[in-house]
């Protein structure tokens, strides 16, 4: 008996909840067709938005290869170049710049990663900023300078002992490492 009376009392709060949701005024998004894509194009993030998940995602590359861990870095890289993607979309006059990162940088950085060269990695990976601080430069914003943080920003423990195949590396960066 109790039991109903507890389903009863929650769905009859979940029915007031839904009505409370229904009832308020939700039409944000109004008008023409081309003044909701307006309103929607000026609440997407901007590059300087984009660009503290890619700084932060830099930095976590950097120390998951210093502890080894393959996976993580892989990973962190793979992310990168999906926020990447964001700021490619959404500023559309970056895209060609973002892109030749990827190219140029990255794309190094991930056959670094795929087949764990420490050494590679680290030259790879003072390239990767110089390139950054460049682009930066070159689009009058020379006061933004990208800086290895002192320690990895990623909430996580980066020495887990796992090993990874070059495979299974290459299948985490497979967007990266096409030609």
């Amino acid at each position: 008996m109790q039991r109903r009376w507890s389903i009863a009392i929650t769905g009859g709060i979940l029915a007031i909840g839904a009505a409370l949701l229904l009832a308020q005024n939700t039409s944000w998004l109004t008008g023409t067709v081309d003044q909701k894509f307006d309103t929607l194009a000026n609440i997407q993030p901007g590059l300087g938005t984009v660009m503290i998940e890619y700084s932060t995602r830099m930095g976590n590359i950097y120390y998951a290869a210093q502890a080894g861990n393959w996976g993580m870095a892989a990973y962190q890289l793979k992310e990168m170049v999906e926020i990447q993607e964001v700021g490619e979309t959404t500023r559309p006059g970056r895209a060609a710049a973002l892109k030749g990162m990827e190219q140029g940088a990255l794309k190094p950085l991930a056959l670094d990663i795929v087949n764990q060269n420490l050494t590679a990695f680290n030259t790879d990976f003072n390239t990767a900023v110089a390139f950054c601080n460049a682009c930066h430069a070159a689009t009058g914003f020379d006061y933004v300078v990208y800086k290895l943080p002192a320690q990895p920003e990623v909430p996580a423990k980066l020495d887990t002992g796992q090993t990874f195949t070059a495979q299974q590396l290459q299948t985490l960066l497979a967007g990266i490492l096409a030609p």
